[in-house]
């Protein structure tokens, strides 16, 4: 892409990747402490039926010295609109290994979507409700996805997407989430790379980081 592409873009598209930027520098700024790199691996597939976008996927995360610590499955269900708006339901399982015990978590999950297109860009913002069931507790909470996509590379699609975490229990602001990747259909395969970076609130005044990389296999069919 040349300097002059770079000048017609859309002052809303520049908007956007400033924010997501930004997101991603606030989400440093406030932690104060360090951990290693997570490993994260999904593999899942999804497909269409009578109007419905159906997707599954399964997920394990490791840490090095520390190896598999983490298990997910998760099904969503959306109903695309013919305008920029979606709904959708979901379920999540979650299994986390501790030193001492798993952890066992049940979240059902209320997701809105709206979606545009600008120039060379697509826009993603998912709203999504999860009511965490786990050690005997709910626990609401209230995540926002920003995502923008540059659409013009032939054979990838690279995107970039911040998420800000809020406990709904207790009202606060919780966690934030920044992740860069590129998505690549082979076929009916889509293979997603990704390099992340999420900080934690583990109470008043402390936060935790961590970094991860990641990919995601998905069979569409």
């Amino acid at each position: 892409m040349n300097i002059y592409r770079w000048m017609t873009i859309p002052w809303r598209s520049l908007l956007l990747i400033l924010i997501l930027l930004t997101g991603f520098s606030f989400s440093g700024v406030q932690s104060t402490k360090a951990q290693d790199i997570e490993y994260w691996t999904f593999v899942g597939a999804s497909t269409e039926w009578n109007n419905m976008e159906i997707l599954f996927h399964n997920a394990n995360f490791f840490l090095p010295g520390a190896g598999h610590f983490l298990n997910h499955t998760q099904l969503m269900v959306n109903f695309p609109s013919k305008n920029n708006f979606s709904l959708g339901v979901g379920y999540k399982q979650e299994y986390v290994k501790f030193s001492d015990r798993v952890r066992a978590e049940y979240r059902p999950m209320l997701h809105g979507y709206y979606n545009n297109t600008w120039g060379s860009f697509d826009f993603l913002s998912r709203s999504r409700l999860g009511l965490r069931f786990m050690d005997g507790d709910l626990i609401n909470r209230y995540r926002n996805k920003l995502q923008v996509s540059y659409n013009q590379f032939k054979g990838f699609s690279p995107f970039l997407y911040t998420e800000p975490f809020f406990n709904l229990n207790k009202p606060g602001y919780t966690a934030q989430r920044t992740i860069l990747g590129a998505s690549i259909p082979v076929k009916n395969i889509d293979i997603t790379l990704l390099l992340g970076h999420e900080t934690n609130k583990i109470k008043p005044g402390t936060w935790t980081d961590k970094f991860m990389l990641g990919t995601f296999l998905s069979y569409n069919f």
